[in-house]
């Protein structure tokens, strides 16, 4: 446990350095200093020391196109975490780039509903947690994400066939987690059945009163 407290320690150390050479600002700073608090294993201590050396990776927006077609995310400070907590974030594509989105334990919400013409690029990483993706009908949605003891659920139609849609590359991981896509008419309908029924149940208790 002594141990354990000290690599905690020195995360603490690595964070506020961080902070005092302006690589992160205070709410990135309070937000991961909580995370380290919450830590109880091995394992999750391991995730958030790499979340926190990835901050001082150097930016770089270029995308990466292998010749199988294999897309690799750019490098970026754009990151999402959501650590034994919830949130929900809205997508800007920065010179295709749609940022890093990780949910530990947590729920991520991401809505993608105006992206530019070309491909943008949407790393997803949800270990023991849920991260959805709400994306608008007109958007062509290529999924690359990978399940590891895990669930990754996309709708049928993803608008492949349709020429000239902006593009959105989703890469990444579930593990032990889930990932869901969803087209934002099927997302809105699933939120109007679920207002009709909380509203005949409320009128049940009423009658009842």
């Amino acid at each position: 446990m002594i141990i354990f407290n000290e690599e905690k320690e020195k995360l603490i150390q690595i964070l506020s350095e961080q902070y005092s050479k302006n690589i992160i600002d205070i709410e990135e700073y309070e937000r991961i200093l909580e995370y380290i608090n919450k830590i109880e294993t091995k394992k999750e201590l391991n995730i958030i020391e790499k979340i926190i050396h990835e901050n001082n990776n150097p930016n770089n927006n270029e995308l990466i196109i292998k010749e199988n077609s294999e897309l690799i995310i750019p490098k970026t400070k754009e990151k999402h975490l959501s650590v034994f907590s919830w949130r929900t974030s809205i997508v800007k594509s920065i010179n295709g780039n749609g940022g890093k989105y990780l949910s530990l334990f947590g729920t991520n919400r991401i809505i993608v509903d105006n992206l530019p013409k070309g491909k943008t690029v949407l790393n997803i990483n949800s270990i023991f947690g849920l991260t959805e993706v709400i994306v608008s009908k007109d958007i062509k949605v290529i999924n690359k994400t990978k399940p590891i003891f895990a669930g990754i659920f996309v709708p049928n139609e993803l608008n492949m066939e349709v020429e000239e849609l902006p593009e959105l590359y989703i890469t990444g991981k579930a593990i032990f987690g889930n990932i869901t896509i969803k087209i934002i008419d099927e997302y809105n309908n699933e939120n109007e059945f679920e207002k009709r029924l909380k509203e005949k149940i409320m009128q049940k208790i009423y009658d009842k009163i």
